[in-house]
């Protein structure tokens, strides 16, 4: 009898260390867009440009991009209301959101709407709607996407009257935020 609560034991111990970990990453991955008012209320308190990715479920590009480049930036917490707000926009996804203005929207007729719906596509507006940089339509190169969307982020901040700049690369912002936090704690 004592043999067979073991394995019982095991699970529910296995499910308690687990549980917690996966919790905690949930937050750190590229989220999906669930209310756009919101977000650019968000963008308006913290100065900040608004990236969304169009994509979809069945897109293999949209998964690339995905793995490769979007969520290393989003678990990098070097970006998320530092240099930028990142959402996706799941043009397959039927459930409205809040719009700019609190209305209803379907992310497909919007995608369609802003020529946004060959995905992935990239678009970066301010909190008033407006685009702010050049669109990213489509993958040419993976390996420079992330730099892409540093060039990009800089166009934003600049067509937002910011003086804000970012490092050209992932790895040279990473290098920057290393130097500070070292000077911080010195």
């Amino acid at each position: 009898m004592r043999f067979g609560t073991t394995p019982i034991l095991f699970l529910l111990l296995f499910l308690n260390i687990v549980s917690p970990i996966s919790s905690a990453n949930s937050n750190t991955t590229f989220k999906e867009l669930k209310n756009l008012q919101a977000l650019a209320e968000k963008s308006k308190q913290l100065n900040l440009p608004i990236m969304l990715m169009f994509g979809a479920e069945w897109c293999e590009y949209c998964e690339l991009l995905n793995e490769q480049v979007l969520t290393p930036i989003a678990i990098s917490g070097l970006y998320e209301e530092k240099v930028v707000l990142m959402r996706h926009v799941g043009v397959d996804e039927a459930k409205p959101i809040a719009d700019w203005y609190g209305k209803p929207l379907i992310k497909e007729k919007w995608a369609y709407e802003l020529d946004a719906d060959l995905t992935p596509t990239v678009v970066f507006f301010d909190g008033f709607a407006r685009e702010v940089a050049p669109r990213i339509v489509g993958i040419s190169e993976i390996s420079l996407y992330a730099s892409l969307i540093h060039q990009n982020l800089n166009i934003a901040y600049k067509n937002m009257g910011l003086t804000k700049q970012i490092p050209a690369t992932p790895e040279l912002l990473e290098q920057k935020s290393k130097i500070q936090t070292q000077k911080i704690s010195e």
